[in-house]
């Protein structure tokens, strides 16, 4: 770099204090800032801080062509000349600098941002986990997310393990009435498209909003569910698998059946019965704290910012890779 040095380096990518990632001169990425460009790497809601704000004043909106179509369903209105759908691996070049967008292994569309200019190489994460997500190589600075940044919050099984673990429930409590799975977007349609690959025949019942999602999805995956029931004509003992928004859980808890929530919080054991008919999975799409380690142990970046906006354990991420992997990291904001 010109400038040479850490300060330099940092020049070229920080983390506001509001969660946006400042990626070179004009891009910020999942938060809000004046810049140019916005890129957007999912549709989880505290990647999505300040868009509306963006879309007004930023000149485009860069993310995955699926992002984009999520993004529309979920009611941002980004005019179509602001619109930059962007395909993994296939860069944009705007006011000198080079943006492209990596695959992210989290949940459909998701992307790593990569921000090339003539004297730097800077690139974020977004949420990611291993395997399926390719290091960012040779880059000056690396923003990683670390939202399970301990050992302590470490799952000890594999996310095949998680989805094993359902699997058992569902076949053991199916003739007990319906079984509801609770999730994030995102997240639900993953498990729609691993049920059914897995051979579950189930009718598969969800919200307007659920199924819309799960149509784009649906072609990111390249596995088609099938009709999903929509949940205004359910009938609420008919047996079937019901898709629900973790924020419903409350509301329909204490109908009949079993209750599974997908939870990446839940490290006691790989599935927990919490009551007779309650249960938590533990299934994430985030990286374990040794995801991470490998992650940056890979991409060999000269410098590293732990997201701490997202992460209760940035510090921890930060001192471990400049004393274990001898890397210079800081945490922002």
């Amino acid at each position: 770099m010109n400038l040479g040095g850490v300060t330099a380096r940092m020049k070229m990518a920080e983390i506001n204090a509001k969660g946006g990632i400042l990626l070179g001169r004009n891009v910020v990425v999942d938060g809000p800032a004046d810049r140019l460009i916005r890129v957007v790497t999912h549709i989880h809601q505290d990647h999505l801080i300040g868009l509306r704000y963006n879309i007004k004043r930023s000149l485009y909106v860069v993310a995955t062509p699926t992002t984009l179509e999520m993004l529309e369903i979920l009611g941002y209105k980004i005019p179509i000349e602001k619109k930059l759908p962007l395909d993994y691996r296939k860069p944009v070049k705007i006011d000198e600098e080079t943006i492209t967008l990596i695959r992210a292994r989290h949940i459909a569309g998701s992307a790593q941002v990569l921000v090339e200019g003539k004297d730097y190489r800077v690139g974020y994460t977004g949420d990611f986990k291993l395997p399926g997500t390719a290091p960012m190589e040779n880059l000056d600075v690396l923003v990683i997310d670390a939202t399970y940044g301990s050992p302590l919050r470490s799952r000890k099984w594999s996310e095949w393990e998680a989805i094993d673990a359902l699997l058992r429930i569902i076949e053991e409590r199916r003739d007990k009435g319906p079984i509801w799975i609770y999730g994030f977007n995102g997240k639900l349609q993953e498990i729609m498209v691993e049920l059914r690959a897995r051979g579950v025949s189930d009718v598969f019942v969800a919200d307007s909003l659920t199924i819309k999602l799960m149509k784009t999805a649906s072609r990111f995956y390249g596995i088609d569910v099938g009709n999903i029931m929509p949940l205004s004509d359910f009938i609420k003992d008919e047996p079937a698998i019901v898709f629900v928004r973790n924020t419903m859980f409350k509301t329909f808890k204490r109908r009949s059946g079993t209750h599974i929530r997908l939870t990446g919080r839940e490290f006691r054991n790989v599935a927990v019965q919490v009551s007779e008919n309650v249960f938590n999975v533990s299934f994430s799409d985030h990286a374990t704290f040794k995801e991470v380690i490998e992650y940056v142990t890979s991409a060999r970046p000269k410098m590293v910012i732990v997201d701490g906006y997202r992460s209760k354990d940035a510090y921890f991420t930060a001192k471990y890779i400049e004393k274990r992997l001898g890397v210079k990291s800081i945490v922002e904001p």
